[in-house]
């Protein structure tokens, strides 16, 4: 089946040429090129563990425990619990923000559907170390809040800002990070004017500040996600 003209492509990847599946559009195929190359580079530097870690081990290593500290940071002395989960949701974020810099490369984050798995990812993991931790119908007092006797008006209040979490999370990260491609796909197809005056396209000016972006934006959401699990987790253990 030709697919090259569905809306499953994005203009200027060349992905169109890989016989992928019909349903299977860039953001998928670029998040698991992601999944298998973050695979792979785990496996190479964890494969022949030296006590004194140099290399890619030694690298790994400082990530890993930057990450650890900041996940505790925001979540507390439980963290460590959830180091895995919030530097994997970091890092990933980040790569998938980035490989849109690399030409005939997209953002999978650039995508609505892409950050709404993330946020729901994020969304269904929090309440369920909350229901696991405090029990189903202590957790549910627990989104109550205080004073109890105004339940009937918080407990609805509470239920809308939850859902809303994974709308925000999405929004945003899809919001900042399909802006940034399109400011440097519009400068790419400026770049003919320009370059009897410049010596590069112009779009190179903004790529630096774009990985920047990417880097905040996969900083804010992790921050978020950290947040959501303090708060899930928040209280006496049942």
């Amino acid at each position: 089946m030709e697919h090259s003209g569905s809306a499953l492509h994005q203009p200027g990847s060349w992905l169109h040429w890989i016989p992928l599946p019909p349903y299977m559009g860039d953001a998928v195929a670029v998040s698991w090129l992601v999944i298998i190359a973050l695979t792979a580079v785990a496996y190479l530097g964890t494969r022949r563990m030296q006590e004194v870690p140099s290399g890619l081990q030694n690298f790994l290593e400082t990530v890993v425990e930057g990450l650890d500290r900041f996940t505790r940071s925001v979540i507390g002395s439980e963290g460590d619990k959830f180091t895995p989960f919030i530097a994997t949701l970091f890092i990933y974020i980040f790569i998938m923000n980035a490989i849109g810099l690399i030409p005939g490369f997209v953002s999978p984050t650039a995508t609505l559907n892409m950050t709404v798995a993330l946020a729901l990812t994020v969304f269904v993991s929090t309440h369920y170390h909350g229901v696991r931790r405090h029990g189903g119908l202590k957790y549910l007092l627990h989104l109550v809040g205080e004073p109890k006797w105004l339940a009937p008006l918080l407990f609805p209040m509470h239920l809308i800002s939850e859902l809303a979490r994974p709308l925000a999370l999405s929004v945003r990260l899809f919001g900042n990070i399909f802006g940034e491609d399109q400011l440097i796909l519009q400068l790419a197809i400026l770049s003919p004017v320009f370059l009897g005056f410049l010596p590069i396209p112009v779009h190179f000016f903004n790529m630096g500040f774009s990985l920047f972006v990417g880097l905040v934006q996969a900083l804010v959401f992790s921050v978020l996600a950290a947040a959501y699990f303090a708060g899930a987790m928040a209280g006496e253990e049942s």
